[in-house]
């Protein structure tokens, strides 16, 4: 497998979740994409503390999955993504401890992790009642996929100080 195929591969894995004990449900692809859909008269009936949790959740069942995929799709090629030595651990000790945020253009929804792992999410009061649920997905979404990226690049940063 080539670099490009493995890329491609990657891209091409897609994650779909549901919140533990709700009909909210959420899909990353292309590794940074997220689209966050409720059922039925979910969104009327839900409050920002309720929500806060949920998408909790979610972003940690996200990226469980993507994990998985991630790990699959790696195995089927010579590369090894596991710690080797010493510089290895420092490292991955490290990108566990990275804080990444990302927040929708509204400034309604934030949602901040550390190591990818511990993920946590602040909705404004008043947001579910103010804004529609077209409004408020595309606000999570926006922020789940800054969140992601602001990961990546500070993993990078990371990358270069331990690699090159």
């Amino acid at each position: 497998m080539t670099v490009v195929d493995l890329a491609e591969r990657l891209d091409g894995i897609r994650v779909r979740v549901r919140a533990p004990g709700t009909e909210i449900e959420a899909e990353l692809r292309q590794r940074t994409g997220i689209t966050l859909s409720f059922g039925e008269s979910v969104y009327e009936f839900i409050d920002e503390l309720a929500l806060e949790r949920a998408l909790a959740g979610i972003a940690r069942l996200l990226w469980a999955g993507w994990q998985r995929r991630y790990r699959a799709a790696i195995e089927e090629t010579n590369l090894n993504i596991d710690a080797d030595d010493m510089r290895d651990w420092n490292f991955f000790t490290d990108r566990a401890k990275v804080e990444a945020a990302g927040e929708s253009s509204d400034e309604r929804i934030t949602i901040t992790a550390v190591g990818m792992e511990d993920f946590s999410v602040h909705i404004e009061p008043g947001t579910v009642r103010e804004i529609s649920e077209d409004q408020f997905s595309a606000g999570a979404a926006e922020a789940a996929t800054k969140l992601i990226q602001d990961f990546q690049v500070k993993v990078d940063e990371l990358k270069k100080r331990y690699y090159e």
